[in-house]
């Protein structure tokens, strides 16, 4: 068998420093490789070459920490308010069901996402003291039939 002298050549983040002296398995010489982030890692030769081993762990820590990442407003109270909307009018199990998913009342297709709700809310006046009002009760939630206004307010609107 050949022998293939990997140090000093780069793969993904990993750089070869020299070949282990410590070998799991002697038809597969493994490498001590520094990574990009600081870490040291030993690496088949094999796994460098074909490129299943590109770091030292970081890079699939760092992807599936990307792709776990949402908004990053889940524990807003604008978040909150978000899901309770979904909530009351897309789960059959909501105690709040019957008086809007069950009546009709949904949330419009531009909403269904986090993000279009919480940029229509900044630019429309939100306000961690106001509260999300329909202003025809028989519609749904979407920009046009929504607006913020305070507890009192609402409160009023209901008595009337």
């Amino acid at each position: 068998m050949k022998f293939i002298d990997l140090t000093g050549k780069r793969f993904g983040r990993l750089t070869v420093i020299e070949r282990s002296a410590f070998q799991s398995s002697p038809i597969h010489p493994e490498w001590l490789c520094q990574c990009d982030c600081g870490n040291e890692t030993l690496v088949r030769g094999q796994h460098l070459r074909n490129g299943n081993t590109k770091s030292c762990g970081c890079l699939k820590d760092e992807k599936t920490g990307l792709r776990r990442r949402t908004h990053g407003a889940t524990t807003t109270r604008l978040a909150k308010i978000w899901y309770g909307i979904r909530k009351r009018c897309h789960n059959h199990n909501d105690k709040s069901w019957e008086r809007y998913g069950g009546r009709g009342i949904r949330l419009c297709d531009e909403w269904q996402t986090f993000e279009p709700f919480r940029d229509w809310a900044l630019a429309n006046g939100y306000a961690d003291d106001l509260t999300i009002d329909r202003i025809d009760n028989d519609k749904g939630y979407e920009p046009d039939n929504c607006q913020w206004i305070t507890k009192s307010e609402n409160s009023k609107k209901g008595a009337t």
